[in-house]
C-alpha cells in the first residue's frame, strides 16, 4: 500500500508541550492529574488454570490507587515513544508509552480519513504505570483490560466528560481484577462490547465476555461464568489477530496476507452458523506483518497502521496511516472487501512503536565459555527489575513456577532500572546503552542454550537468549544453533532482513539489540526461531543425547573446534552463512565429518560481518538477496538439497524407499509419517529438495518426500572418506518430534550412526 495523503493537526505523542521541561527530574510534575495504576501485587493463592478452566475473580487490586505515584516516568524516547495503540471506539485511541503513561487522543476523522483531532490532535495524560501490562484491549463505553504477565486481568473504565478535550473521570472500581488464569494463553485480543478473545499453545481460540461492565464479579459478571469457550481450533498459522466489533475478526498470516473472519454466534457456541462463511477465511490484504508495519489495529472498518518507512532505514518508523474497509461487517455476503479509501490517508506522525520497550535488554555477545563474562544492558520503566539466568533444555510452561526444561544458575538478582535512549543511526551502529550488569559464565555451567530473564511487576517477564560454550569439547556431538537467521528475522527496531525496504544499498543490523522473537514459552502460532531451536534440544534431553553447544559466530570467528566433533547438527532454520562459516564445514566434511541438518532452507544466503564484529551486513551493493547459488555456490554441494521455492504450505513426509534410517518405523516404500506437529506437517514452510538446479548429485539417497507440490526431500547425502550429511529438507521437522514416532526414532537412528 502506497503512503499517501496529509492533512494539518496532525497528532504526534512524542512531541513535547511548550516549554515543556524534558530533565529526568520533572518528569514526575509533568504528569497529568488524571492518573491510574496498575499496582504491583496479585491477589494471594491466585491460581493459574488450563484453557478452557479459567475463573473470574473480582477483588480490589492491591498497589496504588489513581493520585501521586512515585514510579519512574520518562522521558519517553521519541524512537520507541510507545508500546501499542488501543482503539477505545468513536475514534479514540489509547497510546500505551514506553515509560506507562497512557494517553488520550479522538481522531474525528475515523469515517472519512481527515487529518482531523480533537484537541488539534494534543494528546491528554489520563494515567501511568501501564507498563505492566503485557497487553491492553478496549471497549466502546471506556472500558479498559489490561493483561498482567502473571495471568490477571485488570479492569478500568474511563468515563469521558469531555469529549473534545478528553477529560474525564475513573470510575471508582477502576483496577479491579476481574479474571485469573490467562496466563496459560499465548495471547489475547479484543475487548470490544467486552468480548476477549485468548489463544493457547495449540492455536486453539477460546471466546470470553465480560457482561458486569463495572469491575464487579459477582454471579453473572461474566458469560459462562468466566470459563473460556473454545470456538476455532488450530489458528497457529496466523502471526497474529486483532478484532473490531460485532464479532468480526482479523488474522495476519507470515506472508503479510490479512484474513477476515466472523464470529456470528456470540455465546461462546461452535455449531453450525457460528461462523461467517463456515469459518473458513477470506483474505482481504496484504502487507500486514511486522515487514512492512510496526503497528496496526482497526475501529469499525477503520485501519491504523504504523508503516516502515521504505526510503530510509535510518529514519523513525512513526507516520499514522488510515484505510476503510466499506464492507468491514459483511464480507462474506458481498464477496469480497471493499475498500473505500484508496491508497489510505496520512492522519498522524510521531507514533514510533516498541512492543518490549517497557522491559528490554541485550548481551554485547551471543555466546561465552567458562571464565568469560556476558555484559548485559537493560532499557526499563519500571523501577526494579530482577534477571535470573537459565540454562534451557526445551520450551517452558507459562505460568509454571518451576519447570523441568530450565535449571536456574544465577539470582534473581534485582537492579534498579531506567529508560535508555536510542542513537542515531541506532539500527546499524547499535543500541548503545551502557551495560546493568555482566552475568560471568562459570566452570560448573554445562555447554547449552541460554536466556536471562528479566522480570518486572506483575509477572511481566522478557528473555535474552545467549550460548555456553564449552570450555573444552567434552561430547561427541556439537550443536550449531543458527543465531545470524534469527537476528535476520528480528523486527525489533521496524526495519531488518524482511522489512520492505527499496533503498538500494546493502542492510546493516547491528547485534546490540534486543531480538522482538525470544520467548522460550509458546507463541500460540507457528514458530522456527528460538522457540523452534528448543523443540530439537528438548528432543535431544528427552533421547539423553549429549551434546556440546555453539552458535553461527564461534563457527564464523574458528572453525578448528569442528574437528573435534563426530557430528555437528544444524538447527530448524540455518539460512545465512557467511563465507567463513561455509568454508569451515565444508573442509569438516571433506575431512570425514556428519552434518545432522534438522531443517530446511539451510545455508541459502551469504551474509558478512562487520570489521569490528558487532553488525550484519545483509544483500549485495544493489540491495539484492545474495544468495550463495547466484555466486556459483549452490548450497547443495555442500547439503545434497536446496531451497525450491516453497512456501507455508505443509504436509507428510511419503517413504521413497528403504533405508537403515527407518529401521524399526514399520515404515515402507508409500507410507507416509510426520503428519502433524507444533508447526503443522513434517514437510512444510520452507523445504529444500535434491532436485533444484538439476538430477540429484552423486551420493545422494532420496529416503523419503513431502507430499505437498515441491515438497522436502529427505536424504542422506555420502560425501565420502566417511563424510556425509543427512538433512530433513523441512523446517518445520523438529515440531513432529514430540509426537510422531516415526519422526523420532528415524533422528535417533542418525545419531547413532553420526557418532559411530
Amino acid at each position: 500500500m502506497s503512503q499517501s495523503g496529509s492533512g494539518s493537526s496532525l497528532p504526534h505523542p512524542a512531541s513535547p508541550d511548550p516549554a515543556e521541561d524534558l530533565s529526568e527530574a520533572s518528569s514526575e510534575r509533568r504528569l497529568s492529574r488524571r492518573r491510574v495504576f496498575s499496582g504491583a501485587a496479585v491477589l494471594a493463592g491466585a491460581s493459574v488454570l488450563p484453557p478452557g478452566l479459567s475463573r473470574a475473580v473480582a477483588a480490589p487490586r492491591s498497589g496504588p490507587q489513581p493520585g501521586p505515584s512515585t514510579r519512574q516516568i520518562g522521558p519517553v524516547d521519541p524512537e520507541q515513544s510507545q508500546v501499542l495503540m488501543v482503539p477505545g471506539g468513536n475514534g479514540v485511541i489509547y497510546s500505551v508509552q514506553s515509560d506507562g503513561r497512557l494517553k488520550w487522543f479522538r481522531h474525528l476523522g475515523r469515517d472519512t480519513g481527515a487529518a482531523s483531532w480533537a484537541s488539534s490532535g494534543m494528546s491528554r495524560d489520563i494515567g501511568v504505570g501501564w507498563q505492566a501490562h503485557t497487553q491492553v484491549l478496549a471497549a466502546d463505553d471506556g472500558q479498559l483490560f489490561g493483561l498482567c504477565g502473571d495471568g490477571t486481568l485488570v479492569w478500568c473504565k474511563y468515563t469521558l466528560t469531555n469529549p473534545d478535550t478528553g477529560e474525564g473521570t475513573w470510575h471508582p472500581n477502576t483496577n479491579n481484577i476481574i479474571h485469573r488464569g490467562f496466563g496459560s494463553y499465548s495471547s489475547i485480543f479484543g475487548g470490544k462490547q467486552g468480548v476477549i478473545y485468548a489463544i493457547d499453545a495449540n492455536g486453539d481460540m477460546y471466546w470470553f465476555r465480560y457482561l458486569a461492565g463495572d469491575g464487579t464479579g459477582a454471579p453473572g459478571a461474566w458469560a459462562n461464568g468466566g470459563v473460556g469457550s473454545r470456538i476455532a481450533t488450530g489458528r497457529r498459522l496466523y502471526s497474529f489477530h486483532f478484532a473490531d466489533s460485532d464479532g468480526v475478526i482479523y488474522a495476519v498470516k507470515g506472508s503479510g496476507d490479512l484474513h477476515w473472519y466472523r464470529y456470528l454466534a456470540g455465546d461462546g457456541s461452535n455449531g453450525p452458523g457460528a461462523w461467517a462463511n463456515g469459518g473458513a477465511p477470506i483474505t482481504i490484504g496484504g502487507g500486514w506483518e511486522w515487514a512492512f508495519s510496526v503497528e496496526r489495529f482497526a475501529d469499525a472498518g477503520a485501519f491504523y497502521s504504523v508503516w516502515v518507512d521504505r526510503a530510509d532505514p535510518n529514519a523513525s518508523d512513526h507516520r499514522l496511516y488510515w484505510y476503510r474497509l466499506a464492507n468491514w461487517r459483511t464480507v462474506d455476503q458481498d464477496g469480497r472487501p471493499v475498500w473505500s479509501s484508496g491508497n489510505g490517508a496520512l492522519v498522524g506522525t510521531g507514533f514510533t512503536t516498541t512492543r518490549t520497550a517497557g522491559l528490554q535488554g541485550y548481551t554485547d555477545k551471543w555466546s561465552a565459555a567458562p571464565g568469560e563474562s556476558v555484559a548485559v544492558s537493560v532499557s526499563t520503566a519500571f523501577e526494579r527489575y530482577a534477571a535470573t539466568v537459565l540454562r534451557l533444555d526445551g520450551p517452558l510452561t507459562p505460568g509454571a513456577g518451576s519447570d523441568p526444561n530450565a535449571q536456574v544458575v544465577l539470582g534473581p538478582t534485582t537492579y534498579s532500572g531506567r529508560m535508555r535512549r536510542l542513537p542515531a543511526g541506532y539500527r546499524g551502529s547499535g543500541c548503545g546503552w551502557p551495560a546493568d550488569f555482566a552475568v560471568t559464565v562459570q566452570p560448573a555451567w554445562k555447554s547449552g542454550f541460554y536466556a536471562i530473564r528479566l522480570d518486572g511487576a506483575d509477572g511481566m517477564r522478557r528473555y535474552i537468549p545467549f550460548v555456553v560454550r564449552p570450555a573444552a569439547p567434552a561430547t561427541r556431538i556439537a550443536v550449531l544453533l543458527p543465531f545470524l537467521t534469527h537476528s535476520a528475522y528480528n523486527y525489533w527496531g521496524g526495519h531488518f532482513q524482511y522489512s520492505c525496504d527499496s533503498y538500494p544499498t546493502r542492510r546493516t543490523h547491528t547485534m546490540m539489540r534486543p531480538f522482538s522473537d525470544s520467548s522460550p514459552e509458546p507463541p500460540g502460532r507457528i514458530d522456527i526461531r528460538f522457540y523452534g531451536d528448543l523443540l530439537l534440544l528438548r528432543w535431544l534431553a528427552d533421547n539423553n543425547i549429549a551434546y556440546d553447544c555453539y552458535q553461527d559466530l564461534d563457527l564464523h570467528r574458528d572453525a578448528a573446534w569442528l574437528g573435534n566433533y563426530k557430528a555437528v547438527v544444524l538447527g530448524s532454520h540455518a539460512e545465512y552463512w557467511t563465507p567463513a562459516m561455509r568454508n569451515g564445514l565444508e573442509a569438516y566434511l571433506t575431512g570425514g565429518g556428519r552434518v545432522v541438518s534438522t531443517g530446511g532452507n539451510c545455508m541459502y544466503e551469504r551474509v558478512d560481518i562487520s570489521a569490528d564484529g558487532t553488525a550484519v551486513l545483509h544483500r549485495d551493493s544493489t540491495g539484492n538477496r545474495w544468495l550463495w547459488r547466484d555466486q556459483g555456490l549452490p548450497e547443495r554441494n555442500v547439503l545434497g538439497v536446496a531451497y525450491n521455492g516453497s512456501y507455508l504450505d505443509f504436509a507428510p513426509y511419503q517413504v521413497d524407499t528403504s533405508h537403515p534410517f527407518l529401521a524399526g518405523t514399520g515404515l515402507g516404500p508409500g507410507d507416509q509419517f510426520a503428519q502433524d506437529g507444533y508447526n503443522f506437517g513434517g514437510s512444510g514452510w520452507e523445504q529444500d529438495s535434491s532436485d533444484v538446479g538439476g538430477p540429484p548429485l552423486p551420493g545422494v539417497t532420496r529416503i523419503a518426500h513431502g507430499t505437498q507440490s515441491l515438497g522436502a526431500h529427505m536424504v542422506h547425502f555420502d560425501r565420502g572418506n566417511g563424510g556425509w550429511v543427512f538433512s530433513t529438507g523441512s523446517v518445520t521437522f523438529n515440531g513432529t518430534l514430540a509426537n510422531d514416532t516415526a519422526s523420532s526414532r528415524i533422528l535417533r537412528h542418525v545419531m547413532t550412526a553420526a557418532v559411530a
